[in-house]
This record gives C-alpha cells, structure tokens and sequence, in this order.
C-alpha cells in the first residue's frame, strides 16, 4: 500500500469563488500547462489587493507552481513573493526557492546554442545530444536554465538514459533538493508505474508533498488501482479546490461515464480516407480490427492514392466482409474537406446518427468507440466529440486536448498586420501527459482526428468548408459553425488516440507549405462576424463555468459526506 496524502501548509483558500468568475474571465480554461499558471497568478495577484480570497488563492497557486513546474523562469520569484502570507513552507524549500528566483534566464546570447540544441533532438544523435548537454548543464550560473530548456525534449525523445545522465550533469549548488524531484519526474515519463512509484514515493513529503500526491495518484491510476488514486486526489483537491484539472479530473472518477451499448454501435459509421499512406493505413485499420466497434458498418474512401492503397482496401474488406467494408475511390486527390464531404453524403452514412472519423495513421485502444458513445449519451446535443491526442511511442506527449475561445471580444486589425480575431485556447500541445487532461467537459472543438460527428449538426450547420483544401484549420470551423447551430462540441479526455505522424500545421516547414497555413488562418479570421465570435465566446464561457461549477458541488458534497 502506496501512501501519498498531503499535508497542507496552505493559507486557507476558496474553490469557485465569485469574484474568479465575474472578474477573471480565463480561469475557466484550465492550467495545465506552466504559462497559464504564470499568467493566472499575475491576474489573481491584482485581484488580491482588493479581495483577500484572490490573494490568498494566488499565494496557493504559486506554491502548486512550484511544486509542479519548479524550473519554469518566474515560478519562484512569485512564490518567494508571496512568503509572508501565510504560507508555512519549510525554511529549505523556500532557500532554494530564492535560489531559483535568482538565476538568469536564457538570452539572445545563448541563441545559437539553443538552435544547436533544436538541430540535435531533430538529429537525435545519442552521442552529441550527451556532449551538448555536459557543456551547457554544468555551467555554473545558467545550468538550471539550460536544464528547464531542454528537460521537455529530453523527456519526448523516448530515451530514458538521456534524461537520466543529464541530472548528474547539472551545477545544482543551493537548489540541491531539486534534483531528487526531478528525477521522480523523469521517472514518471520513462518508466513503467511500478517503477515510476518508488521514485516519487521516496519524495520528502515536507517539502514536495503536493506534486508527490498528485503524480503518486496518477500512477496509481495507470496501475489500475483506483480506489488509492481517489483518495490522494481528494485529499490534494480539499487543498486546492481552485484547480480546474484537478476537479474536472476527480469527479469524473467518481463519476465514471458508463460505456456506449451494441445498440449505440449499431448508429455508427466509421469514416476513414487516405491519400498513398498505405502502410500507414494498413496499420490504423489492422488496430481498427483489434478494437470493439460492435456493430459499426465502415465507409472508406482511396482518395486517387498511386500506391498499394487499394491492397490495403481490399485486404481490409476481406476481413469485414463488402456488405460491412465499403470502398469509395476517386481518381485524383480531392482534398480533405472535399473526402470528407464524399464519405458523409454516402446515403449508409446518412441513415446514421454518427460518424466516427478516423486519420490514416492513428492507433487505436480497445474501448474507443465505445468510449465516444458513452459520452454521447450523456450529452445527446453534441456536435462533435472528441478525445485526447498523443505521439504514438512513450512517453506519450500531447498532441491536443479540448480547445476552447478566449472569452475576448476580437480586437481591430492593426493596419498592414492579418487578422488575428478567432483566438483558439491551445492548453496542451507540446507538453508531456501527466493526467491533467482526461476529463471530460462540453467544449468548442475537438481534434479531428478521431473523433464522432452529430449527423444532424451536419444536416444544421453543413459539412466541411472546402475553402481549406487540402487540409487545416476545416475540422475547427465545422465545430464553430455546429456551435453557432447550438450543438457545441463534447471532449471526451479519458480517451487516448494514438498518433503517428503530428498536425499538419506542426509538419509545416517548406515556405509553400507555411504560406498555404496562413492562408486558410486568414480565410477563417475573416469568415465570422465580430457578432458570432462574441456570441460563440460569450456561449463558451458560459458552458465551461456552468460545468466546473457543477462538478465543484459535486465534489464539496461528496467529499464533505465522507462517501
């Protein structure tokens, strides 16, 4: 038995305050990732000087911070700010903490090195990597900066022994008692649960028992072990109700979504289109075979592949049987909006309730479809659900999550500058999968991905824009449209997809390529009204709130009834 509760040492704080709400407006997105965080804390730092619950939940927020992201530049320097409000943290910790707070970020001067740095993780040459690292690690004044440079691409290389070795390397000095905390973090993300546990268990609870509660429970959680995870997340989130993640996270292990039903199967068709990625293919269909999709019919469509594509096809009918497996095949590339379009219209797929698009190169788990109809049921309304996005290989790393709207109105274009007016929340990509985003909550679009379209937001708001041909920026306006129709998106983030190859937008590099990007980001920057993005951010806001505020009851109730 795995032991991780937390002692708190925090001023007392409030969950869902109002002033949060009618005064901070972003709060509702989340803060998963550090810069979120930062900016929160900033904002509930002004608010404080008026309201004491602001002050006291922003001085909580900062010692989470540092807990969480202890390298992240401006972390300690708030926590260190805020060390005479009460907060009662050990002497050392707060003696690294100003240690931290004081060493010099990185600079225009170190640019070329970190664009040496970018060039060997593209490279992944081992060897170098391990040199480059000895020499920036082991400077005395920024080697814990370089450290927090590089630490996220040393954890998505998949080479466990490189983040290892580069925690001998580092110039720790006074903020020694960081290094046993990052290496239960390496742990976390190179190693299996069982071995991950040992490492983060052995954490002195003093002075890191917030992050040792919570990456304790989450792997917890991967090891099955539900019952021990729920009560370390309950007891962290009695310290800090105001964490969005967190709450959103811990109600939906007390409230688990019940699986979709051989019924809810049968109203399915499963969508997928391929342009010469036929290995690629063959290998989502191959996962697609090894999953539970009960009585799903499936609809492909060869969109003028000139490689062994229709092997694949056909290999895949075999399997199915042609009155299951349907083959479309056109003779050129028609792009993906216009594939997609093609694939909806096939009258099997109008007689249904869902479409489950699937990507060319994508991984999936076992429960998948069943996953999604489970959260359809639940919100019968949705315009689309969605799922959690991953790199296919450990550790993992998030792709994307839900994405949401800041709630802002758009700003005028400054002259001889594009339009910048629809201004999509992004809160994952990029950073490792620690837990934080496997809940579930209404949203305003979802990754494409794999993800279920509501047949009847098609027949409202119409299918995809074929003015984003070939690709980008098409799966996030048919959500703004279905939204618009008021059938928002759902994103179902217990649910992980793994992906092969990144977003388009990610793989962009050649100047045509950036060029055609921008493009279809100006086509949709200029598509919608100041009216329907206000209203959209406006509807947004409200739906995210309305559902934090739910489960935030819900929890206060539970956990004060003692169930």
């Amino acid at each position: 038995m795995h032991q991780f509760t937390f002692d708190n040492p925090l001023p007392p704080t409030r969950g869902i305050h109002p002033a949060f709400k009618d005064r901070f407006s972003g709060w509702h997105l989340g803060m998963g990732l550090p810069e979120t965080l930062l900016g929160i804390i900033g904002g509930l730092h002004t608010l404080g000087k008026e309201d004491r619950a602001c002050a006291d939940t922003a001085c909580a927020m900062a010692y989470w911070g540092m807990q969480a992201h202890p390298l992240t530049p401006g972390m300690a320097a708030w926590l260190c700010q805020f060390a005479d409000s009460g907060l009662n943290a050990p002497a050392p910790f707060m003696d690294m903490c100003r240690y931290l707070a004081a060493v010099p970020p990185l600079d225009d001067s170190d640019r070329e090195s970190m664009e040496t740095w970018y060039a060997l993780v593209r490279q992944d040459d081992r060897s170098l990597i391990l040199r480059f690292l000895m020499v920036t690690l082991g400077h005395p004044v920024k080697g814990l900066a370089w450290l927090n440079h590089c630490w996220q691409d040393m954890i998505h290389l998949g080479q466990p022994e490189i983040g290892k070795a580069a925690l001998d390397m580092v110039a720790w000095g006074p903020a020694a008692l960081l290094r046993q905390r990052m290496q239960a973090e390496w742990a976390l993300h190179s190693l299996e649960p069982a071995g991950a546990i040992e490492h983060v268990e052995a954490l002195n609870p003093d002075l890191w028992g917030m992050w040792r509660a919570y990456a304790g429970a989450e792997l917890l959680l991967r090891m099955g072990r539900q019952g021990e995870a729920k009560g370390a997340l309950a007891g962290l989130w009695k310290a800090i109700p105001w964490h969005v993640n967190l709450t959103l996270k811990l109600h939906d292990l007390f409230q688990p979504t019940p699986s979709g039903t051989d019924a809810d199967t049968a109203d399915v068709a499963i969508l997928a289109y391929s342009w010469n990625k036929a290995d690629l293919l063959a290998d989502t269909l191959r996962s697609l075979a090894e999953s539970d999709i009960g009585n799903a019919q499936i609809f492909t469509l060869d969109n003028g592949s000139t490689d062994h594509t229709p092997e694949v096809l056909k290999e895949a009918q075999q399997r199915y049987g042609s009155e299951r497996f349907h083959i479309e095949t056109l003779p050129v590339n028609v792009g993906a909006p216009a594939a997609r379009n093609w694939l909806l219209a096939l009258p099997g797929v109008k007689a249904c309730r869902w479409a489950a698009f699937l990507d060319d190169d994508i991984v999936l788990p076992k429960n998948w479809l069943r996953h999604l109809l489970g959260t359809a049921g639940k919100y019968p309304n949705a315009g689309a659900i969605g799922c959690r996005i991953t790199a296919a290989t450990p550790p993992y790393g998030l792709q994307s999550a839900d994405y949401n709207l800041f709630p802002t109105p758009p700003k005028p274009t400054e002259p001889g500058q594009l339009p910048n007016r629809v201004l999509v929340f992004d809160n994952c990509a990029g950073s490792p999968d620690t837990g934080m985003f496997t809940y579930e909550r209404p949203c305003l679009s979802v990754s494409g991905c794999c993800h279920l379209i509501n047949m009847e937001a098609v027949d409202k708001a119409g299918g995809f824009d074929l003015r984003y041909t070939p690709s980008q920026f098409d799966d996030l306006d048919r959500d703004l449209r279905s939204a618009l129709s008021g059938m928002p998106a759902v994103y179902a983030g217990g649910l992980a997809i793994r992906h092969i190859q990144h977003s388009s937008l990610a793989k962009s590099q050649t100047t045509r390529q950036i060029g055609h990007v921008m493009g279809n980001k100006y086509k949709l920057d200029t598509k919608y009204s100041d009216e329907e993005l206000v209203r959209l951010g406006t509807e947004n806001k409200a739906q995210l709130w309305a559902d934090l505020q739910t489960k935030y009851d819900f929890l206060v109730d539970r956990l004060n009834s003692g169930a």
